[in-house]
């Protein structure tokens, strides 16, 4: 019940009786004076209803939204420790969830101007069905965690798609503590986007980790020379070795006994003519 009407000699004394009636402290009681009577002995109506808080006018105009647009689902109050949590839950909830969070991020950004449009909120307002806030974290966190390993290895920032304050406010926190990477917000709204850039982190140290490219004269740290400490290359190798003339071939000598039996060896005929004799192998 949050509406009674109470009679009383003063309109204090009816505030507080219709405060006991109702259960809620005098402070939350919105009093009208219906009417006053007698002569000598005063006596006040006043109708008294309780005061929405701004967390319960958000659930109010939530709830109402969903019947003006003939949907579902209903919407329940949960007060956290760091914010109040509003969840929806019903088959049409994904309506108001929309693509990607778009038409949920919307009906939560209303639901602050409507609850701050009296009385401060002391916390935030989290609007979520089917805890599709949850699963969205979950999701990317390891885009994020992918993106960052790209930008990494490949030494150059990935760009995000625009996405809303929630989504980049998840996406700093997954790579805060990420010593390969840095997170920038760049844009303006609605076009607001994320910017992954690596940090100059050498790129293969003595374990073949990721970040640049290592010293000029090789390719990173696993391939470097270990006495010199500068990159090694297979043609520096072969420029700097020494050069030596071409041979020439010398004749070979067809009666010599080790050619013949290699030629033997290797298939030759038995009965070859070299010559002004024959010689048999």
């Amino acid at each position: 019940m949050n509406q009674t009407e109470v009679t009383a000699a003063t309109l204090e004394e009816a505030v507080a009786k219709a405060a006991e009636e109702l259960g809620v402290p005098k402070d939350r009681i919105n009093a009208e004076v219906i009417k006053t009577s007698g002569l000598i002995r005063k006596k006040v109506t006043v109708r008294a209803t309780v005061k929405q808080t701004p967390q319960e006018r958000a659930v109010a105009f939530i709830n109402g939204l969903i019947e003006a647009m003939h949907l579902n689902c209903t919407a329940t109050l949960f007060d956290e420790e760091d914010a109040y949590r509003i969840q929806l839950s019903g088959k049409d909830t994904p309506v108001l969830i929309g693509y990607r969070g778009d038409t949920l991020d919307s009906v939560q950004y209303l639901t602050l101007l409507i609850a701050n449009k009296k009385d401060s909120l002391d916390k935030r307002i989290v609007l979520d069905g089917e805890n599709y806030r949850e699963k969205r974290t979950v999701t990317l966190s390891k885009l994020a965690k992918n993106l960052a390993f790209k930008a990494a290895k490949s030494g150059r920032p990935v760009e995000l798609e625009p996405m809303n304050p929630f989504e980049r406010r998840v996406i700093h926190s997954a790579l805060a503590d990420d010593r390969f990477v840095t997170t920038e917000s760049v844009g303006e709204e609605p076009y607001r986007h994320i910017v992954i850039k690596p940090n100059r982190v050498k790129a293969y140290d003595d374990r073949g980790g990721r970040g640049g490219r290592g010293d000029r004269g090789g390719r990173g740290g696993r391939y470097n020379d270990k006495k010199s400490g500068s990159g090694y290359s297979a043609r520096a190798a072969r420029d700097a070795a020494p050069k030596t003339e071409p041979q020439e071939e010398q004749p070979r000598d067809m009666y010599n006994y080790e050619y013949s039996r290699n030629f033997k060896r290797t298939g030759g005929g038995k009965m070859r003519s070299f010559g002004e004799k024959s010689r048999r192998f």
